[in-house]
């Protein structure tokens, strides 16, 4: 059965840190505080305390980039933005609270339909983020790319399969796999659109609560890091012959370019 994971899959060190292969989110390798600084984390809120959802990545201090589904049967009101997390369970003075007064799901995603297609969507920030050494924008890409190799996914997501969250941000490198990889594992028909990695063997990458966030690969022809995808959907926890999917962030430029320049929605 296709079970959608609320998920972060993951970014990279520093951007001008070079990707190393390395076990995992799941059961995987502790991230140093501030080593993802545009990692954040989506979460439900009573505005005392907050419950984390997806990851996501800040685009710039008033943008951040994440799943669709993840905005799903909620309200702006209902949420908050905190950047500058590594545990969720310290309050560690790097935090910043940021306010939510819009989202932006693209027109063409489906919320019912599975495998999910244009799964992306863009947050507005009410409170826009400060920017310093915890907190600072993704790396993104400036045109249509063709990605290959090993990539960097992080977040807060469980360490096994039925495992709770991560109280501390981890982190893995994956490699890209073929379109038909995917296709084959889920029985799914060609999404031009999306990114399918995962290490075959399984026991390593995304699981619950990696949702939304990007996947750090390397630009091709500047040799630096751009966010190459937004975590979607996997079956299962790091399953064996079960890759995950993220939305290819390249072919999205101009949706997310046309609507962060829109001042008001």
């Amino acid at each position: 059965m296709w079970i959608p994971l609320l998920v972060t899959a993951g970014l990279a060190c520093a951007a001008a840190t070079t990707l190393v292969k390395q076990p995992r989110i799941a059961g995987g390798y502790e991230a140093g505080k501030g080593q993802f600084p545009w990692l954040v984390s989506l979460q439900a809120t009573n505005f005392q305390e907050g419950w984390h959802l997806c990851g996501a990545s800040l685009l710039t201090p008033e943008w951040v980039l994440i799943a669709a589904h993840c905005l799903d049967s909620e309200k702006p009101e209902w949420l908050w933005v905190v950047s500058g997390e590594h545990d969720t369970t310290v309050e560690e003075g790097t935090e910043q609270y940021l306010l939510i007064d819009y989202f932006v799901k693209h027109p063409e995603f489906i919320y019912w339909e599975t495998p999910y297609r244009n799964d992306i969507a863009l947050i507005h920030l009410s409170t826009p983020a400060i920017l310093d050494e915890y907190t600072n924008v993704a790396p993104m890409p400036q045109h249509a790319m063709d990605l290959a190799g090993s990539c960097r996914e992080a977040g807060w997501g469980a360490m096994h399969e039925g495992g709770g969250s991560s109280n501390t941000v981890h982190w893995a490198d994956v490699p890209l796999l073929s379109s038909s990889t995917c296709e084959a594992a889920y029985n799914s028909i060609h999404d031009p659109k999306a990114l399918c990695a995962g290490n075959l063997q399984g026991g390593v990458g995304s699981c619950m609560g990696d949702n939304g966030g990007g996947l750090l690969c390397m630009d091709p022809e500047r040799g630096s890091p751009v966010i190459g995808g937004v975590m979607s959907w996997r079956e299962g926890c790091a399953k064996p012959n079960m890759p995950a999917i993220y939305m290819k962030v390249a072919d999205y430029l101009d949706w997310i370019h046309s609507t962060i320049s829109i001042p008001e929605y």
